[in-house]
């Protein structure tokens, strides 16, 4: 596959190997605080934000004089820059800029290639301010720490955003990237262990235990799903503090770039003003979206019409979320973790499908002698001249209607809720776009408009 590659390159010692294993999450890169371990190009594939790379980590560039390996490792090192796509700069800010640093920056330059600088091991404050020195090297600085990963989200959101079109090859691989919102302690994390399968993320009673985005690619069923685990969204807070706030940041950031969000809430507790803040703000960024309702095993003395009752309560919770399907389930136990894999495929399925135009246009008939199409403003009533879909994923419509007519809003909503039953698109936002068309030859008139018949009025006989 030819994937856009990204390079990590640097002096040695900086924590470029680090930086490697943190981002493919496992030990691929030996880690040493010898310098010059790293002699050969690695490479190994990353899903990120929905996109593909190829990650290489690079011997440092300051090998040792007498290094047999120094001539090897140089030209492994240019070989990596120059089949990059993007270029990562790694340096440490315990060290300072050191002539080796200022020197692979001139050589950068002459590639003419993206270059992100990412200042190492800045894990407090003291250290975070004394990285402002590298602003002479004239790049945007990332600070980050590849010890403890912090920065190292927002460092690989600004690598893919440099990468440019995906390419065929990346395309082939098809991935639905799925993320899990909810308020703090519904169980985004212990679902999130569940569905990947292993302890991936600390699960505790604190809340915000969880303070970053965290992407897990998994195959299931033969389909790559690439799952984010979200720090919990709590109301807005004069206590809340500047990680929190970053976190919260990240959170609203995996929304947009996932294919699926699943709004998780804690279904044996009352649905609070923050489920339904967050359900709008998912709505609003237009995505493929269904509830799960966890900690099922907590609902006591169950029967068969619990599940209905429980399904009733969260409808009228969420009535702007009539046409998303919701799920039961409880990630202590494990009941139903995957069936969320299914259906995030299935959605994601549905956003992306295109439809026919032959299928638009008896969908179009159908609906006309089901209902006939509802007088707006004015007293023409309106016809529908044509269905077409303008986009996908999210999906958008255009309807056009004659000219100087215009159509009811409830027959806009009653068109978009038959599209849904019709065409198999539950949880998916859809988008009609109403528009007056000019006439065209061959277009059908439209009746003129009824006349008001005047009555005259009788004249009352006069009162003696």
């Amino acid at each position: 596959m030819q994937l856009p590659k990204v390079a990590i390159v640097g002096r040695s010692n900086v924590g470029k190997s680090t930086l490697f294993n943190k981002i493919v999450e496992e030990r691929k890169s030996v880690v040493s605080s010898e310098a010059g371990t790293t002699r050969d190009r690695l490479e190994t594939p990353v899903a990120w934000g929905g996109r593909r790379f190829m990650l290489v980590d690079t011997g440092g560039v300051d090998p040792k004089a007498g290094d047999v390996f120094r001539e090897q490792i140089l030209k492994q090192v240019q070989e990596a820059t120059r089949q990059a796509t993007v270029i990562v700069l790694m340096v440490d800010v315990k060290t300072g800029i050191l002539p080796e640093d200022t020197q692979l920056v001139k050589v950068l330059r002459k590639q003419k290639k993206p270059v992100l600088l990412a200042v190492n091991k800045c894990d407090n404050p003291h250290r975070r301010a004394k990285a402002k020195v590298f602003e002479q090297l004239g790049y945007e600085m990332n600070l980050v720490s590849a010890s403890n990963g912090s920065g190292v989200g927002d460092l690989l959101d600004i690598i893919i955003s440099h990468l440019g079109t995906p390419s065929a090859d990346e395309l082939k691989l098809v991935d639905v990237t799925l993320a899990l919102i909810g308020r703090p302690n519904v169980g985004k994390s212990s679902m999130f262990n569940a569905v990947v399968g292993e302890e991936r993320m600390i699960v505790s009673d604190e809340p915000h235990t969880t303070r970053d985005s965290q992407d897990v690619t998994i195959t299931y069923k033969d389909i790559r799903y690439t799952v984010i685990d979200t720090a919990g969204v709590r109301r807005h807070t004069a206590r809340g503090d500047d990680v929190e706030m970053m976190s919260i940041g990240k959170t609203m950031g995996a929304v947009r770039r996932a294919d699926v969000v699943a709004l998780v809430v804690d279904i044996s507790e009352p649905i609070s003003s923050q489920d339904k803040r967050l359900a709008n703000e998912i709505e609003t960024a237009n995505k493929g979206i269904f509830i799960v309702a966890n900690k099922w095993d907590l609902i006591p003395d169950k029967d068969p019409d619990t599940i209905n009752t429980y399904e009733t309560y969260l409808r009228k919770a969420f009535p702007n979320l009539s046409w998303v399907p919701i799920v039961f389930t409880s990630a202590a136990e494990g009941i139903r973790t995957r069936a969320m894999l299914e259906l995030a495929h299935e959605l994601h399925q549905s956003a992306t499908k295109e439809l026919k135009e032959e299928d638009l246009k008896a969908f179009i008939g159908e609906l006309v002698v089901k209902r006939k199409p509802t007088i707006g403003k004015g007293t023409r009533r309106p016809r529908l001249l044509s269905l077409v879909q303008e986009k996908s994923n999210p999906p958008c419509f255009r309807l056009e209607i004659p000219n100087k007519t215009n159509l009811a809003q409830s027959y806009k909503q009653f068109i978009i809720n038959s599209m849904r039953d019709k065409f198999d698109y539950e949880g998916i936002p859809l988008s009609l776009r109403i528009i007056e068309r000019q006439p065209k030859p061959g277009d059908q008139k439209l009746p003129p408009a009824r006349k008001k018949l005047r009555h005259r009025r009788r004249p009352q006989p006069k009162r003696r």
